[in-house]
């Protein structure tokens, strides 16, 4: 599992700040410089010893990784820093809270009564000093109960870093007070992925999984403002024991009343939080009854609704719908079992939650042998 927030070594600073592990050139703007480092060196162990303006400072840097141009912030009264962006990853991620107006009953994090608006300036800066092409993932809790700082954060960076993308998680259910001329600014200029859960055909189902009356009806109203706006739209699904069955309804649905979708993302569940306290009634093993996953897959493809496999390692679906498999395991929690060693495909797959055991096993794993 990758380390997210290595240990730090520092001496006197006056409170928390934003650090690029990257030396300053004469190439940078003078508003940015504050942010990189005047010097640093790798020393024997690997780790980064660095100064910036009058603080010094060492990283310690985790085995097997390396910190050259992420972008941390550091606390002088902790003994980590955080790593806001990693360079070599396509997994970067803010979270901004972690409340949220639903209950789902696979939430992989549940909604505490916590918020980060105290970082969104932190944040904001860190996209601003980011490599070029980077992409951001926005998630919670609820991104969209803070409307106000992702509009702003939207229409900063569509200004000063287009070339700067976002994956922004939310249940679209608070833009209500939203003016959608400025959606449409940012979504001509940047390139934003907003990823919509929608975990039925009937809306009942949909409300007792999300665990809040009339969400069915407010997440499509949702999806239509979005689509008006111009954006691009991920539809997800996470498959539980609840809705398996109605997979292939939803996609002659979506194709019906949200033909506008990108992509289609049906997802296997996370097994962490909600989804492991309620395993006995959500847990679905597609690698025993993988037909009604096949199905939806092969007739969103016919209607158009780019499907995609997510969390799904390709020994568990069957060989025909294996294409729809994509690597989604977001890399720090991402592992592979031992028998992976000897699969011909593991470069292909997304492998396994960090988190996954035998208490959450899905019964027909097995290498894959070329033939």
């Amino acid at each position: 599992m990758i380390e997210l927030r290595p240990k730090i070594h520092i001496g006197h600073a006056n409170g928390p700040f934003l650090v690029k592990l990257e030396a300053a050139t004469p190439e940078i703007h003078k508003d940015q410089k504050q942010y990189f480092l005047d010097n640093y060196v790798v020393n024997s162990k690997g780790d980064l010893e660095c100064r910036i303006g009058e603080i010094s400072f060492t990283v310690e840097c985790p085995p097997g990784d390396q910190l050259d141009g992420d972008i941390l912030l550091v606390d002088p009264a902790k003994p980590r820093a955080q790593r806001l962006i990693r360079r070599n990853s396509r997994h970067n991620t803010f979270l901004i809270t972690e409340r949220c107006d639903q209950l789902c009953v696979m939430c992989s994090q549940p909604p505490k009564d916590k918020g980060y608006s105290n970082l969104f300036s932190v944040y904001e800066q860190a996209v601003l000093l980011s490599d070029h092409g980077t992409r951001i993932g926005i998630s919670g809790g609820e991104p969209t109960l803070h409307l106000d700082f992702l509009e702003s954060l939207l229409h900063r960076v569509s200004n000063d870093r287009p070339d700067v993308s976002f994956h922004i998680l939310s249940n679209a259910q608070h833009f209500s007070c939203c003016n959608p001329t400025t959606l449409q600014d940012v979504h001509q200029r940047i390139q934003v992925l907003w990823g919509v859960p929608i975990y039925s055909h009937n809306p009942d189902t949909h409300d007792l999984i999300v665990g809040k009356p009339n969400a069915f009806d407010e997440a499509m109203n949702g999806l239509y403002f979005l689509a008006n706006t111009g954006a691009s739209i991920e539809l997800r699904t996470v498959v539980t024991a609840r809705n398996a069955l109605d997979l292939p309804q939803l996609s002659k649905f979506l194709s019906k009343n949200a033909p506008f979708i990108q992509k289609w993302a049906i997802m296997a569940m996370e097994p962490i939080g909600y989804a492991k306290v309620n395993r006995a009634e959500l847990f679905f093993d597609h690698s025993i009854f993988p037909e009604p996953i096949s199905a939806a897959v092969r007739l969103g493809e016919l209607y158009g609704l780019n499907p995609e496999l997510y969390n799904f390692p390709r020994c568990t679906v069957p060989i025909s719908e294996r294409r729809f498999c994509v690597d989604s395991i977001s890399d720090w929690k991402q592992k592979y079992l031992s028998d992976c060693d000897f699969c011909s495909e593991k470069t292909l797959c997304c492998g396994f939650f960090e988190w996954y055991d035998p208490s959450w096993e899905w019964k027909n794993i097995s290498a894959i042998q070329l033939e």
